[in-house]
């Protein structure tokens, strides 16, 4: 690539596998814009604030096992951004509560899951509160028409949706058969989750727990986390089926049946709550892709649900596909 002509590359999605993309390319010399729906960046990662509580109610912790992302986690922690969470963590199945091995180091964003992903973005062009509605490709260049502000003016030589595949599909899949049905063969699973403030600390002799025979598959006392508030809130994750069956229903229908499951569980009622619908929160199988590429159309694919639904998954996509496209360009 020319030093002196920085190749352009609009990313849509300011997840961490968007976040990891731009940054690896924005290190190598392009010229990367990153568009994003919400008011923030980190997709999944992301945290709630309410009066005084808040709580991480999309991804609550994630591990390390690929040594390409323990070099990105040591610069988190260096930059004390995350820091690890030693909550205790049981089973849980009918009342009956079992220790976990204590091997598996957990972390967490600091002050909140958000902080990794606003500590990759600060360096980034980012453009939140851009929804994208439509993608032309003109002489070889990509233009960008946002909701909210209409036509961008910046035309890119490389596009990368790092969004959930049927949004992926939705922009793309008219532009290149191969990736249309990569994006079609993928099932991706949602997640209804309840938040809960507590008056007082609850005595339940655990800070997480994996969830047997219950409407939940995870508990956690988001406030036992490094740099939390001390106020008593608790996040409720219910299955990915059960989720799947009930994923018609609104927040109104919905929160009764998760307040009555929280206290099947717990014997306690919620002082304060709401609740959150994640409809792409899971890959129901994992995949071996790592990315998708169309070099006839110069658009690129990549996100958790091209590799698993973890925090590692999700940057280990967009660092490759990063480098894919820096090694053929």
């Amino acid at each position: 690539m020319s030093p002196f002509i920085k190749k352009r590359v609009a990313i849509i999605g300011a997840g961490i596998a968007g976040l990891s993309c731009a940054s690896e390319l924005v290190k190598a010399g392009f010229d990367v814009h990153v568009f994003d729906k919400s008011k923030g960046v980190g997709g999944r990662m992301s945290h709630r604030y309410f009066q005084e509580w808040e709580a991480d109610h999309g991804a609550q912790y994630f591990t390390v096992k690929d040594p390409l992302f323990s070099g990105q986690v040591n610069e988190w922690l260096s930059a004390k951004v995350i820091a690890p969470w030693d909550g205790r963590i049981v089973s849980l199945n009918r009342g009956s509560i079992h220790s976990i091995e204590a091997s598996t180091l957990r972390y967490v964003g600091v002050p909140a899951m958000t902080a990794p992903a606003k500590y990759l973005a600060q360096s980034l062009n980012v453009h939140t509160q851009h929804t994208v509605t439509e993608l032309k490709q003109i002489n070889q260049l990509w233009r960008i028409t946002t909701k909210e502000q209409g036509t961008f003016d910046c035309a890119f030589e490389y596009l990368i949706c790092a969004i959930p595949s049927v949004q992926a599909r939705a922009l793309i899949g008219s532009h290149s058969v191969n990736l249309n049905e990569i994006c079609t063969n993928v099932v991706m699973l949602p997640c209804w989750t309840l938040i809960g403030y507590f008056k007082q600390p609850l005595d339940l002799g655990f800070d997480g727990a994996f969830v047997e025979s219950s409407t939940f598959s995870w508990l956690a006392r988001d406030n036992t986390k490094p740099g939390r508030s001390l106020y008593e809130t608790w996040v409720a994750q219910a299955g990915n089926t059960w989720s799947q069956e009930h994923l018609d229903l609104n927040h109104y229908e919905i929160e009764p049946i998760l307040l009555q499951a929280f206290k099947d569980l717990t014997k306690l009622d919620c002082d304060l709550y709401q609740t959150h619908l994640w409809r792409y929160a899971k890959l129901e199988t994992p995949s071996e892709l790592n990315f998708a590429y169309d070099e006839a159309i110069r658009v690129g694919l990549c996100g958790d649900w091209l590799k698993n639904s973890t925090v590692e998954g999700a940057w280990i996509s967009g660092h490759r596909m990063a480098h894919h496209l820096i090694s053929n360009t």
